[in-house]
């Protein structure tokens, strides 16, 4: 009687904790108590000390997870609204924007990016002008291919599917691009440092 009890206790605080899952087209995933569903907006709570009530615009909801595990899809195929993918799809591509967001490492532009910027900035003994290396260079960083880091995919059977590897860039590239920008912001500041501090005063001697 004691292990019944025991166990309805267990799944009655669990039922407490679970929370809705609201599956943003960008790939975000927003946990709280959803309040009410429309066709123009997704209201729900936030979790915490205090509770606040936010909303969603359902043009930006993929679909809604309540905490028992059912799943309402807002999303549809309609390519007057710009909606290309079936269902399945972009699921897909979904998942591919989820991984770029928490998996995606660009360490080889964010590394020559810092080497650009301090590299250059030294060399050419560069001050106000220096300022001009990171958004170009982060202008060309927004190219390249946009190749998937080892590790970052959560699913092995969504390797070389074209529209996960859709999805993933349209996360991962303006992240490399930001990256980007910050690393070689970084690099002309170092290089700044050093000229100001080590080459110019050994220069003068």
């Amino acid at each position: 009687m004691r292990v019944l009890l025991l166990a309805i206790l267990g799944l009655l605080l669990c039922g407490a904790r679970a929370q809705d899952k609201i599956n943003l087209m960008n790939g975000q995933v927003i946990e709280g108590r959803v309040l009410g569903q429309s066709t123009l907006e997704i209201r729900y709570l936030l979790p915490g000390k205090h509770l606040k009530e936010r909303s969603e615009p359902t043009s930006g909801v993929f679909s809604v997870t309540d905490s028992l595990g059912h799943e309402k899809v807002w999303y549809f195929k309609d390519t007057l609204f710009g909606n290309d993918y079936t269902v399945p799809q972009m699921r897909w591509f979904i998942k591919g924007e989820r991984d770029a967001r928490y998996g995606y490492k660009p360490w080889g532009p964010m590394l020559g990016g810092f080497a650009l910027g301090a590299g250059l900035t030294m060399a050419l003994d560069l001050e106000v002008n220096s300022l001009i290396i990171p958004p170009v260079y982060a202008g060309f960083m927004a190219w390249p291919r946009v190749y998937v880091t080892r590790g970052s995919i959560t699913d092995p059977i969504m390797e070389g599917d074209p529209i996960y590897a859709t999805g993933y860039s349209a996360v991962g590239r303006p992240k490399r691009v930001v990256k980007s920008l910050l690393s070689t912001a970084v690099g002309v500041a170092v290089g700044l440092v050093m000229n100001r501090y080590v080459i110019d005063p050994a220069q003068k001697r």
